[in-house]
């Protein structure tokens, strides 16, 4: 079962996914960005501005603080 991820951006609060391979989506201020669909998961940019965002609404911060 392949799960599509989903990243919040701490800086402009944007939550975004990728849908589908080489769908590289970026949040509206530019810090960062998620790319691979539901066939691989790569994200970038800022990484303390990054939250992953699980189906059920629970966040996880990218870097542990």
């Amino acid at each position: 079962m392949n799960i599509l991820v989903k990243i919040r951006c701490l800086k402009c609060n944007d939550i975004i996914e990728s849908k589908h391979v080489h769908d590289l989506q970026r949040c509206r201020c530019g810090a960062c960005f998620i790319d691979g669909g539901d066939k691989y998961t790569r994200v970038g940019g800022d990484l303390k501005y990054i939250n992953f965002v699980h189906e059920d609404g629970r966040e996880i911060p990218c870097l542990k603080a």
